[in-house]
């Protein structure tokens, strides 16, 4: 027979007890933080796994801020040239140009030059425009000054002029600007080659030169490439005309405007097809915006999955170690009072 003692039977009551009211607490703990676990050595494997989609989703949610003000500069750089092809070169630019070749309005010549003095200067102000602190149009240095700047009939752009010819030192410069890049992270499997060089296919450049979309340098007759001097060399000839009948100041100036009007809508097809290309750039950012967000949707649904507990289960669990933990009490309760008589007899 196995004699029982009393401070034995205390010692494995209050083990018991200890047990009940630690599991108490694990379940309290459980339902009011709603977590699996509370700590990396309560469950290595949990913790490891969501570690990693915690990562994964930091890193998804980074490339989603980024293709998002991408997406907005761009979509904003599109509606600027919209506005620059159809109401200020085609619709006024042209038009005018057009008007002023034609002999019957030849006297309106001299306010046709003011109005394309006024096309050219609001195109300048659109290129200018800024999305939040940094110019649109202003390349990979888009924090500085205007880029542009028209100074008489001279336009520079970031203090180079746009009439620079190929080869001179100015031209190498406009040339260095209009190959700037400016990669960011979207999601496409960033990584470099064996030299360490960014794969530029695996990133996206966020550099928008302005001179890349209304043109620079000069051509073989020496015309300029650029739009807005274009239509400032055409302003300065129709208001050198006569201002009561129009005629042209020389027969050369007449030749140039003829020219240079052709030059005009060569000038507007070009940006319109570089309107065409951007709009194909800023769709595909629209398009990577939205398998950024389902991306991060589904990494953040798998970290819940895997740190969030069923809140039913939690406090059905919660319910039984309390249930469990008042049982043990009324035992205690038992067992010292009979341990009390026993002593006493």
């Amino acid at each position: 027979m196995i004699r029982v003692t009393t401070n034995g039977t205390l010692r494995g009551y209050k083990s018991s007890l200890t047990r009940s009211s630690n599991t108490l607490n694990a379940s309290r703990n459980k339902v009011l933080s709603q977590s699996n676990y509370n700590s990396y050595a309560e469950d290595p494997a949990a913790a490891t796994q969501a570690f990693r989609l915690r990562r994964s989703f930091s890193r998804t949610n980074a490339q989603l801020e980024s293709t998002t003000a991408l997406n907005k500069k761009f979509s904003s750089a599109c509606d600027a040239l919209s506005s620059i092809k159809g109401k200020l070169a085609d619709e006024q630019a042209k038009v005018s140009a057009l008007a002023g070749l034609n002999d019957p309005t030849a006297s309106g010549r001299q306010p046709l030059g003011e109005v394309l003095k006024g096309a050219a200067e609001s195109i300048v102000q659109t290129l200018n425009a800024q999305y939040g602190s940094a110019f649109i149009f202003g390349g990979k240095d888009s924090l500085g000054d205007a880029p542009f700047q028209l100074n008489g009939s001279t336009l520079t752009y970031r203090g180079v002029p746009v009439d620079a010819a190929a080869g001179t030192a100015d031209g190498d410069k406009l040339e260095a600007m209009n190959q700037e890049t400016s990669y960011v992270d979207i999601g496409s499997g960033l990584s470099e080659d064996a030299n360490g060089e960014l794969i530029s296919s695996s990133a996206f450049n966020g550099a928008l030169s302005g001179i890349d979309f209304v043109g620079y340098g000069v051509d073989d007759d020496g015309d300029p490439k650029n739009l807005v001097s274009v239509i400032m060399k055409l302003s300065d000839i129709f208001k050198r005309c006569d201002p009561d009948t129009g005629e042209w100041a020389s027969g050369q100036d007449q030749a140039d405007a003829d020219r240079l009007t052709g030059k005009l809508k060569s000038g507007i097809d070009d940006i319109t097809s570089k309107w065409t290309s951007l709009d194909g750039r800023t769709s595909y950012l629209s398009t990577t915006e939205e398998r950024l967000e389902q991306t991060a949707s589904e990494l953040n649904e798998q970290i819940l999955g895997i740190e969030q507990v069923d809140l039913a289960s939690a406090i059905t669990d919660f319910s039984w170690a309390q249930y469990c933990y008042n049982a043990a009490l009324k035992v205690g309760n038992s067992i010292l009072s009979q341990s009390l008589i026993d002593y006493m007899s």
